[in-house]
């Protein structure tokens, strides 16, 4: 009886040993994937921790820098980064003294997708800015032109000045009228339209005109291939993600954050960056052009409908031609002189509503009054208008940006980001479309029992 509890005990101590063995390796092994599991989390935190520092206290944004500083952008950047931190925290770890059970050894880290500020043409980055301009409370005036943006938009498909060639062509194509002088010979009559020299001023530059302010105009010129909007961007298809657009948030973060003519901001490659956006010209002062002239033309559009439709002022024109001696003694001159001159009072005011723009002034994207006369025409004089109510330069900056479409904004807006960074930190590697903010990576690790670890991770910042 003795002989068989011997047997029996040592079948089972056997069968139990077995089993506590086998729970054992299942237990060094299940703590081997746990431990790669929270060296993965704790790596792929780590890398995220390392956003631009740059970037974000110029911009608030939060993005990995792939070139890190100097190198040129490529994930193997990034999986280093990540491969180190995860093996600082696997088989570094576990050679020290007293280390947990078991070996683990880190084999291969590969980032299988990653998302960057191109993504969507810039629809990411503008996600984050739009972000940042709800959480900061960011709601300045040149929000106030969305209620009047249909206006703006009906200007700018206005060529007043096109209208006003075809006028003064027409007259010049016109044959004069004939007088004998007192030697009895016929000579032309002159016909001295007082408009003459307002429509010779059509052909000076606008800067010049209406005394725009460019002494602290940069004078830098760009290469603008080296940038986004130019040389191509990668991950511009982005991933399928509901990015918020919200167009007046965005504006609001650009004046913000950007700088432009009258409002330059310091350590920037460009003074007038939100002109830039609107043109994408190689130069400030090409962009400020750019925008003076939309500006007149704007202006032009708006005084020539109130100066048309005055009768008081169509009155004076017309009083004005009738004193022409041309006019006298040829009547079909009458109605495109009147004409003309009415494009002239329109031309010296919107001459006027620029240079009270450039002031620091503001005008009415519609007017309902002026300070047109026919006097002015007749005696030469270029003025300065006066409002009490208007547009800003920066309203009308703003609402030439609602008006354009998104992707040349965002993509503009990522120019603008890398001349920055670029000009202020040295990192002349720097691209928006290497500026990563969210990564998908497959990390593989050996257990001490030649057990395989697939760990697949996906992190980022929204």
């Amino acid at each position: 009886m003795k002989g068989y509890l011997t047997v029996f005990l040592s079948l089972s101590l056997s069968v139990m040993t077995g089993f506590i063995l086998l729970l054992t390796g299942c237990a060094v092994r299940n703590a081997g994937r746990i431990r790669l599991e929270c060296a993965v989390d704790t790596g792929m935190n780590s890398v995220l921790s390392e956003f631009h520092i740059g970037l974000f206290e110029r911009y608030g944004l939060l993005y990995v820098d792939a070139s890190y500083l100097g190198k040129e952008p490529s994930l193997s950047n990034l999986e280093e980064r990540i491969h180190f931190y995860v093996e600082e925290n696997t088989s570094k770890a576990l050679e020290r003294k007293n280390g947990p059970w078991g070996t683990l050894y880190l084999e291969k880290v590969q980032i299988s997708g990653f998302e960057t500020s191109a993504a969507a043409k810039g629809a990411s980055m503008r996600n984050q800015a739009v972000c940042y301009a709800a959480d900061h409370g960011l709601c300045g005036s040149e929000r106030e032109v969305l209620g009047e943006i249909q206006k703006a938009e009906n200007l700018d498909t206005e060529d007043a000045m096109e209208r006003w060639h075809s006028i003064m062509e027409q007259l010049s194509g016109m044959e004069r009228p004939y007088i004998r002088n007192e030697k009895g010979e016929w000579e032309e009559v002159p016909l001295s339209n007082p408009a003459d020299w307002v429509y010779g001023l059509s052909g000076s530059d606008i800067l010049y005109l209406a005394e725009v302010p460019v002494g602290g105009v940069s004078s830098a010129m760009l290469s603008l291939n080296e940038y986004i909007s130019h040389r191509g961007a990668d991950d511009l298809a982005g991933a399928g993600r509901n990015f918020r657009e919200a167009d007046d948030l965005f504006v609001s973060y650009l004046f913000d954050k950007m700088g432009y003519l009258g409002g330059e901001r310091e350590k920037s490659l460009l003074s007038c960056q939100l002109e830039y956006i609107i043109y994408g010209n190689s130069s400030d002062m090409e962009n400020v052009r750019a925008v003076a002239q939309r500006l007149f033309r704007w202006r032009f559009a708006d005084n020539l409908s109130c100066a048309l439709s005055d009768g008081g002022l169509r009155g004076q024109a017309a009083a004005a031609a009738e004193e022409l001696h041309a006019v006298q003694l040829k009547r079909e001159f009458k109605e495109p002189v009147t004409e003309s001159i009415l494009y002239a009072c329109a031309f010296l005011e919107s001459i006027g509503d620029l240079r009270s723009i450039y002031r620091g002034g503001v005008v009415p994207v519609g007017k309902s009054r002026h300070q047109m006369s026919a006097d002015k025409v007749l005696n030469g004089i270029i003025y300065c208008t006066e409002s009490g109510e208007g547009w800003t330069y920066g309203q009308y900056l703003a609402s030439m940006i609602f008006m354009m479409d998104k992707t040349n904004v965002n993509l503009r807006a990522m120019d603008i980001m890398e001349m920055d960074i670029r000009f202020g930190d040295g990192n002349r590697n720097f691209a928006m479309d290497w500026c990563v903010e969210r990564i998908e990576a497959e990390i593989v690790g050996q257990g001490s029992y030649g057990d395989k670890y697939l760990i697949n991770r996906k992190y980022g910042y929204f």
